[in-house]
């Protein structure tokens, strides 16, 4: 059938589908192709239209984003639509370009360091999307801004918003987050020297021993997280409590304490070499804490200084002169037998003897005491046995009877 024919059909059919499609079925399919293909067309065209519309307004308006996220977000929405929505979208975008990439660096300026090392990655990443995309509708210029913009957001704002962090960094405890952000990221670089070494220069210019701050940072670190700048702090930390020639505050000897890391302070003190330093603590915390340990760590430094030891040894014996657990603490503590002197040393050594004689006799006389007290309850017992009056039963009585 010709096409004069097949619009004579429809005309006389006044338009009826099933009696067009009957006469000429298939000239009836092709139209009908014919006629879907062309609603898709202008459909696509019209749906295509309308998100070039909404995209370029994205673009128009994202100066106007209050917050990161936001920005983050329709920037997010623009590297997925650039490839598709043609030149109007991308000139639109190179408009704007210096003018985001500036509102976006202002709305990063109050961040935490942590939270700009995060961001600044995810908007390089999100900048070379969008170099790709841009090379699919052949724009240069947004090409070569976006790919050299991506690199630099790491390369050169982020190495200086880091570098400025150290330069004005007061570390302490709520500091950890960010000095773990800055090592996993200085990690993740070719040359994670360029940050780490650094970082670890600014944290030696404090003082290990006298910053309480920068000590409860220390110990928060981790070996997992914190890594190289763990590994520093931790051999500071060494040495500064083992050297014997550092100096740590009464601040952070008297947090030790007060965390019950005793033991940490006593061979600090049993082991420091600086003369001067170890009498500043003997006048502070010697025979004043009401601690033993603490005092005999002092004792037990070969250093002389201006001290009364033997006074407080004696004073101490003297008080628990019957107590031999004590006095045989003192006997084996490190520097006793110095400050007493052999002879009243070997005095003390028998002196424990004796009392361990004295304890063995008692708990001998306090056995028989007791064996001597158990067997007068036995023979009382049975000298009352005796004595009981036999009670005869009534059976008893008639037989008695009978055989009389």
């Amino acid at each position: 059938m010709s096409i004069s024919e097949f619009f004579s059909t429809i005309k006389e059919s006044q338009f009826n589908i099933a009696q067009i499609y009957e006469k000429a079925p298939n000239e009836t399919m092709i139209l009908l192709a014919i006629i879907v293909v062309a609603i898709l067309v202008v459909y696509f065209v019209v749906s295509n239209s309308i998100k070039v519309s909404n995209t370029v307004k994205l673009v128009e308006n994202i100066l106007d984003s209050k917050t990161y996220d936001e920005i983050d977000k329709k920037l997010s929405i623009l590297s997925d639509e650039l490839p598709k929505r043609g030149v109007k979208v991308t000139d639109a975008l190179n408009l704007v370009k210096e003018h985001l990439l500036f509102r976006t660096s202002k709305l990063l300026a109050n961040m935490t360091i942590s939270q700009k090392i995060e961001k600044y990655q995810e908007l390089s990443k999100k900048y070379a999307q969008i170099a790709q995309a841009s090379k699919k509708q052949k724009n240069e210029d947004l090409v070569v801004f976006y790919e050299e913009k991506s690199k630099e957001l790491l390369e050169v704002n982020l190495a200086e918003e880091i570098a400025y962090y150290l330069e004005n960094v007061h570390f302490n405890e709520n500091e950890v987050e960010n000095v773990n952000a800055i090592v996993k990221y200085a990690n993740s670089l070719t040359n994670p020297e360029s940050i780490i070494d650094p970082m670890i220069q600014t944290m030696n210019k404090f003082s290990y021993g006298y910053n309480i701050d920068l000590f409860k940072l220390i110990e928060k670190l981790t070996k997992e997280d914190s890594k190289q700048v763990f590994e520093n702090a931790n051999e500071k930390m060494e040495e500064l409590f083992n050297s014997g020639d550092k100096e740590i505050s009464k601040i952070i000897l008297d947090y030790l304490l007060e965390k019950n890391e005793n033991q940490k302070v006593y061979d600090y003190i049993s082991s420091l070499s600086i003369k001067s330093y170890l009498q500043q603590l003997h006048d502070l915390y010697f025979n004043k804490k009401d601690d033993l340990n603490l005092d005999l760590a002092f004792i037990a430094n070969p250093l002389k200084i201006d001290s009364n030891y033997k006074s407080y040894l004696d004073e101490s014996l003297t008080t628990n002169w019957r107590d031999s657990s004590h006095i045989e603490f003192l006997s084996k503590s490190k520097g006793v037998l110095e400050v007493l002197g052999h002879m009243e040393f070997r005095t003390l050594i028998e002196r424990i003897d004796n009392i361990k004689v004295e304890n063995e006799n008692r708990k001998m006389i306090e056995e028989a005491l007791a064996i001597a007290k158990r067997a007068e309850s036995i023979a009382l017992e049975a000298k009352s046995l005796n004595k009981r009056p036999v009670i005869m039963t009534q059976a008893t009585q008639v037989k008695k009877t009978s055989e009389n």
